[in-house]
Parts: C-alpha cells; sequence; structure tokens
C-alpha cells in the first residue's frame, strides 16, 4: 500500500547524439500521476538516463511519497543506484544527485526491467529527442 512507481528512460539517437528524456510516476492502479518528456541537447545514453532518473525524482517533491519503486531498462543505472556508484567515473556526480534526492524516501526498491516493460517513458523520452516537451 502507498507504492509509486517511477519509470525513467533516456533516448539518443547516436551515441553521442541529439539526446532526450522522459519518465512518468504511476500509483498502485496503474494511473499515470505525472509525466515529462524533454529535449536534453547532444548527450551519450547513459548521461540520458540519469538525467531521465532526476528528473523523475524531481516530480517527486511536495508530494507526500513515501514508498518508491524505481524501474529503468538501463542495467548499468539500476546497479550503479543499488552500488552507489557507477563504472563511468564522468557520470557520478549525477548518481550522487539522484541519491541525494532518494533520501527523502522512507522505503525504494530498484529493479531493472526490459525495454518493453519500459514503453511507456521510451515513448516520452523519443518525444523529447523530437524536440516536444510534455508535463
Amino acid at each position: 500500500m502507498g507504492w509509486v512507481q517511477l519509470n525513467f528512460d533516456g533516448a539518443s539517437r547516436g551515441n553521442p547524439g541529439p539526446t532526450g528524456i522522459g519518465c512518468c510516476l504511476h500509483d498502485e492502479g496503474w494511473r499515470e500521476l505525472a509525466r515529462v518528456a524533454k529535449p536534453i541537447g547532444f548527450e551519450s545514453n547513459n548521461k540520458a538516463e540519469i538525467l531521465a532518473l532526476i528528473e523523475g525524482l524531481l516530480l517527486f517533491q511536495n508530494r507526500g511519497i513515501c514508498k518508491l519503486a524505481i524501474e529503468g531498462d538501463l542495467a548499468i543505472i539500476i546497479n550503479g543506484l543499488k552500488k552507489g556508484s557507477l563504472s563511468d567515473w564522468k557520470l557520478n556526480a549525477l548518481l550522487s544527485r539522484a541519491l541525494g534526492l532518494l533520501k527523502d524516501f522512507k522505503k525504494t526498491t530498484f529493479n531493472h526491467i526490459y525495454r518493453e516493460g519500459n514503453s511507456r517513458a521510451n515513448e516520452l523520452a523519443n518525444a523529447g529527442v523530437d524536440g516536444l516537451f510534455i508535463s
């Protein structure tokens, strides 16, 4: 009871290339509570993923949510959340920012899912690559 799910994704057409982020929040009944899509310029796909995660965590601010389930389709990022660091040192500052935002929650879980299970976040990320802003 009381869990909210965050799905996040980053899309890059080329690596690096034009990039967008997408994230969405769902309640236990899978009703979409919030969503974001936006372009972020010319970046790598890994950086886009972390920026999408941070954007999703920012959606939670001031909503009184205590239990958060996070799902993403890039295992590197999910494993980095679990370990507290990434093998790509250039992304660790962004990961630290995400981990700092997680301190506001009483319970969190991190799950790697396949792209098929992350279709809404992927759709939003690709909308961001196309230059769309959705909120």
